[in-house]
């Protein structure tokens, strides 16, 4: 094989990847939470509560939550709190 051919296929390799949206070894992708936090926040504070699942961009479920004044925080899914502030904010849409 010369040398052309195998820049070629290495070229088509990487896009390849690149269009399957698979995640190049070292590289995060593009999460919106580069750090969390699991200090307790007032849930009565909380306005909105947004969940992002793991995909192709993001390695890591992602939680958000905007206060009342507008501060956002990015919060542990795996602090007991906010586990138990998303099952009821589940039950209580289930009964709207």
């Amino acid at each position: 094989m010369n040398r052309a051919t195998a820049v070629m296929t290495a070229i088509l390799l990487l896009c390849a990847i690149a269009a399957k949206g698979i995640p190049i070894l070292g590289v995060q992708g593009r999460c919106r939470c580069l750090k969390t936090t699991s200090n307790f926040i007032d849930p009565r504070t909380i306005k909105n509560l947004q969940y992002i699942p793991k995909g192709p961009n993001c390695e890591t479920q992602e939680i958000i939550i905007t206060t009342k004044n507008g501060q956002r925080y990015c919060v542990s899914p795996d602090t007991e709190w906010v586990k138990i502030i998303i099952r009821s904010r589940k039950g209580s849409r289930r009964h709207n």
